[in-house]
């Protein structure tokens, strides 16, 4: 546990920094002159609605109210194009709010315009729009208010611009009952009395970097890991951003503590199942090279963090043959890779029933060949689900002959896979029609407990995927769990019940690896949003500030076990970030201690370096 903090010491602790972090609540880039990582293009905060062919917008630096940018929409048509700011409601909802600020038109149709919304769990709530701003005219002032006490998740400010011509947009304030707002509060801060239970239930974790191999370990500082862990079968790693090279380090550490102190050996990570069979070749029996068989993986995972894993398991194996730890992937979202390894399966187990299963496949494996997650229409989705689904209907139908037909190991572990590869490919259908991001977590859970079933009983497997992912999920509101209580973590709750354990990692500050935008899969490293206060991370880096240590980990299992633990419930904001950028990272909150077993924290971290 971390050292006692003095009361008059912790007091003055609270309440300097406090103080400080007063600079890392929401800010409001309301006079557009931060700029995104995409530049020009689009200042911070702001996230593209609706951009037609067409229609532009940019920063302006020639053309300004005041400052050094304004943000210009530009239209050559009869579109409507859109850009939108979240506005955290935890220190909106109910009160007067005042939006002031200047528009200039260049219009020959259509206008500008600007509103504030805010939206419920069942939609729009109620909204402030303003004029319309039409034809040839220089800066105009604006002012709306808005009060509204129904309960809100969201606020929006959105500006559009419909018809031809330009429209700019400068100056922006916000005011709270009077007051100038350059940002909000996102959360309650927490207690004195929170805080001390954090430190009580927090300790030091040394360092998060790898042992090299050779070297001894000293593990003695992950006792308290190991004793949240208990005897879980399945014990999942996540990470609030794909793109940090601590946590990629810190899991490498904790993948070493798990394969030589807790019997682990299996390690499963989110990517594509059977592409990731070519990295546990190489790590089992060393076919290939690893800089090249880390290529079968998602680009969030081609680092050099992740490579010294990969090469650390390879030598891991070859000192302890009998004991060897497999490399495998849970995730479905490429169905090429299965579909031709099935046909390749029926051309020597079942060749009378290949012509059939290739041409229910074709369509949708052709669709792949065209595009990487391919578009199309609803009833064309449908052909590629339904076609889908006969397919693992052949085969499962066949399974148990087949079984029968399987003399050796080998040959029943082909069957398995044909199986498998069947339901992958239904799964990546399945997903392509339903739209539903919350589907892909149903079929991750079932791919994790097809990947225990086909390991001796007892098998320790360790999970590696976004924190979004592994959390548990069991906060009574869904709404502050991750994809409202449907994501993969709740379903192995459900699943395994306490043999499931699942831990986060969160960062204070720093930097970490995303492509520039959803559109544009350029990889840069990216400032990771200081952590506002109300959240963990910033709890975690007061006491990490305190300690003069860079890396704790909170055991939140005792929360649960509270008496008065009301505070459990309260959503605190947390880091969400994939493998795209995000300007504001805390959109997102959640009822932490339901999602974790416990965390890992990293007070300052740093871009993953990329291999390609």
């Amino acid at each position: 546990m971390l050292k006692p903090i003095l009361p008059a010491i912790f007091a003055l602790l609270f309440s300097v920094l406090s103080g400080i972090s007063a600079l890392a609540q929401q800010p409001l880039n309301l006079d557009f002159e931060r700029l995104s990582v995409e530049g020009m293009a689009r200042p911070w905060g702001w996230a593209v609605f609706m951009r037609p062919e067409g229609c532009t917008a940019s920063l302006d630096s020639t053309d300004t109210f005041r400052g050094q940018y304004s943000l210009r929409f530009s239209n050559e048509g009869e579109g409507e194009q859109s850009m939108g700011y979240w506005l955290s409601p935890y220190e909106l909802a109910g009160q007067k709010i005042t939006l002031s600020g200047w528009v200039k038109t260049n219009k020959a149709d259509g206008f500008a315009q600007l509103s504030l919304s805010a939206y419920g769990d069942n939609g729009l709530i109620s909204e402030a729009r303003s004029e319309a701003f039409k034809g040839v005219a220089g800066w105009q002032p604006f002012e709306l208010e808005f009060s509204e006490s129904s309960p809100a998740h969201s606020f929006f400010l959105i500006l559009s611009n419909s018809g031809g011509g330009d429209a700019w947009f400068d100056g922006f304030q916000l005011s709270v009952n009077g007051k100038e707002k350059n940002s909000v509060e996102v959360a309650d801060d927490f207690s004195r009395e929170q805080l001390e239970w954090v430190q009580a239930n927090s300790s030091s974790i040394g360092s998060f970097q790898p042992v090299k191999m050779g070297e001894t370990p000293d593990f003695s500082s992950l006792e308290p890991f190991r004793q949240a862990i208990g005897d879980a079968r399945v014990i999942a790693l996540g990470e609030s951003t794909h793109g940090t090279s601590e946590f990629f380090q810190l899991k490498h550490r904790l993948l070493q503590y798990a394969v030589q102190e807790l019997n682990v050996r299996v390690f499963a990570i989110e990517a594509n199942q059977l592409e990731v069979e070519k990295v546990n070749r190489y790590v089992c029996d060393g076919k290939g090279k690893a800089t090249e068989v880390i290529k079968a993986m998602f680009k969030v995972w081609n680092t050099a963090e992740m490579l010294e894993l990969i090469e650390w398991l390879r030598a891991y194996n070859l000192q302890h043959p009998a004991s060897k730890v497999e490399f495998v992937g849970f995730d479905l979202q490429d169905p090429s890779l299965p579909m031709d390894s099935l046909s390749h399966f029926l051309a020597g187990w079942a060749p009378g029933l290949r012509p059939l299963v290739d041409s229910l496949q074709h369509p949708y494996r052709e669709a792949w060949r065209a595009q990487y997650y391919p578009q199309a229409a609803d009833s064309v989705r449908a052909v590629w689900k339904e076609n889908a689904e006969q397919v693992l209907a052949l085969m499962s139908g066949h399974e148990q002959a087949w079984m029968q037909r399987a003399l050796t190991t080998a040959d029943k572990k082909r069957v398995a896979w044909a199986l498998q590869n069947a339901r992958v490919a239904f799964q990546a259908a399945d997903i392509a029609y339903d739209q539903t991001v919350s589907r892909r977590d149903t079929f991750m859970a079932e791919n994790i407990r097809w990947i225990q079933s086909m390991r001796e009983p007892g098998v320790r497997i360790l999970v590696w995927a976004h924190d979004s992912h592994i959390a548990r999920g069991d906060a009574p509101d869904n709404r502050l769990n991750y994809f409202g209580g449907n994501g993969m973590g709740r379903y192995l709750s459900k699943l395994y019940g306490t043999d499931y354990r699942a831990f986060g990692l969160f960062t204070y500050e720093g930097q970490y690896s995303a492509t520039i935008s959803f559109y544009n899969h350029t990889v840069v490293p990216v400032d990771a949003m200081t952590a506002p206060r109300g959240s963990f991370d910033e709890a975690l880096h007061r006491l990490a500030q305190e300690a003069g240590v860079n890396a704790l980990f909170l055991n939140l299992a005792p929360a649960l076990a509270l008496e008065d633990n009301g505070w459990l419930l309260q959503p605190r904001p947390v880091r969400f970030v994939g493998y795209a950028a995000a300007d504001f990272d805390y959109g997102a909150v959640m009822a932490v201690p339901y999602q974790f077993d416990g965390l890992f924290f990293v007070d300052k971290s740093g871009a993953s370096k990329m291999l390609r």
